[in-house]
């Protein structure tokens, strides 16, 4: 019975790290909102029409260092500059095929 206990616990805390870790968490798409305030909703609305709503999480962002190519998005690490909806679509099939 006490080893069950030991099992069960040690499923919760490891449950709980990985949780706090951002291990489920979804991806961020960080927009620069400073730039171009119109390519947000684009994005939103990509992500939708593709589902991909539980796997990238849209957001907002202040200054992405790259005013002179808006738009500009940040991707997993990465900057990328005069972005398109296209782009974008293609970038998203690629991370999520």
């Amino acid at each position: 019975m006490r080893k069950g206990w030991i099992v069960l616990g040690l499923a919760a805390l490891l449950l709980g790290f990985a949780l706090l870790s951002g291990a489920f968490a979804a991806d961020r798409l960080l927009v620069c909102g400073v730039c171009d305030k119109a390519f947000y909703e684009t994005a939103v609305k990509l992500v939708q029409e593709m589902g991909l709503a539980d796997k990238v999480s849209v957001k907002k962002s202040s200054c992405l260092g790259a005013c002179a190519a808006p738009p500009v998005i940040e991707f997993k690490g990465e900057l990328y500059t005069s972005m398109t909806a296209e782009k974008l679509k293609a970038l998203l099939k690629k991370a999520y095929p």
